[in-house]
């Protein structure tokens, strides 16, 4: 088997077509850097992602999602086959079956989540999408964050963010169990929401999926981090738009639930800035200008947080910026 050379990603990319978007907006070079690759991943792997994004990928791991959802494999068995002619130096992938080379397909696995890890999310996402849906989820992931901590035109953000609800909900069908897709198509659905009026916001009949979604992973699961903190600012959300009577007689949703999800989430992550970060943002939400205060106590928590990875260096970039416009 022809084994991937160290160069294989930089190939990759100069053969990918470029995004509908164009070139992204790099990852900005005043901020820390990161050198994860799939060779070190595994010993920061907990760290970077509290167990809540899967395992680490292995021939075992892939082996064990072959078993829990063969039509998702069945789906990636025919995405390799078209290797050859669409990505030549991942045509070794191709070569009988998928289950020949999980060794080197979790390999790959790997170097799309460190690249994500790294800031180098274009490279992740291309990465991931040419691996098919087994590599959906970092793709797709790398995506979200981009438009969500980089991107700064709102008709290209949307647009990412639109693309990861549709890419999620087409292989959904394949593993309706699976979290990690679910919680990327509710990402993708309230991140939408946030830049939306409240009429356009009924009209997607995307809020009462999102916290059906949400209220499901954390059925099964409830100390996953990331679902607790989405599920807290969505409760925001929804009541800035439509009103504390309304989003609690329409929606079920309320400031005292909010703040118990955002009290949780904090309790299992304290080190992790997004939970400050999206609380005090929905504090500003629900209270306006008297939310303030508030808000500024919470952001000033992450003064000293230091970064795993990029997307941490992102959102403390953010909550930065957040902070200094409360304080002027």
């Amino acid at each position: 088997m022809l084994k991937p050379t160290l160069f294989l990603t930089a190939l990759l990319l100069a053969t990918q077509p470029v995004l509908a978007a164009g070139a992204w907006q790099p990852y900005p070079e005043t901020l820390a850097s990161f050198d994860y690759s799939e060779d070190t991943l595994g010993q920061h792997w907990q760290d970077l992602t509290g167990g809540f994004r899967g395992p680490l990928p292995t021939a075992d791991t892939l082996k064990a999602d072959a078993e829990r959802w063969p039509e998702l494999y069945e789906l990636t068995r025919k995405h390799l086959q078209a290797l050859p002619e669409t990505h030549p130096e991942l045509a070794f992938l191709a070569e009988g079956e998928p289950s020949d080379h999980f060794d080197a397909y979790a390999e790959q696995l790997r170097r799309t989540w460190s690249l994500l890890f790294n800031g180098q999310f274009q490279q992740a996402r291309e990465l991931g999408m040419a691996l098919g849906p087994a590599g959906y989820f970092p793709a797709l992931y790398a995506q979200a964050l981009y438009a969500t901590l980089v991107e700064t035109d709102e008709s290209t953000r949307q647009r990412l963010l639109e693309e990861v609800i549709n890419r999620t909900r087409d292989i959904m069908p394949k593993a309706p169990d699976h979290p990690m897709i679910r919680f990327g198509n509710a990402y993708g659905k309230a991140r939408i929401l946030e830049q939306l009026s409240a009429s356009e916001a009924i009209a997607t009949g995307y809020t009462s999926e999102v916290k059906d979604t949400l209220t499901t992973l954390l059925e099964e699961n409830p100390d996953n981090i990331y679902a607790l903190t989405l599920y807290a600012g969505v409760h925001a959300g929804i009541i800035e738009k439509a009103g504390s009577l309304v989003a609690r007689l329409t929606y079920g949703a309320k400031e005292s639930e909010m703040e118990t999800l955002f009290t949780e989430a904090i309790d299992l992550a304290p080190h992790y800035p997004a939970v400050y970060y999206e609380y005090a943002r929905a504090r500003l939400k629900v209270d306006g200008e008297d939310g303030h205060d508030e808000a500024l106590t919470l952001l000033e928590k992450t003064r000293d947080m230091t970064p795993d990875s990029a997307e941490e260096a992102l959102i403390l970039r953010a909550t930065q910026r957040l902070r200094q416009g409360l304080a002027n």
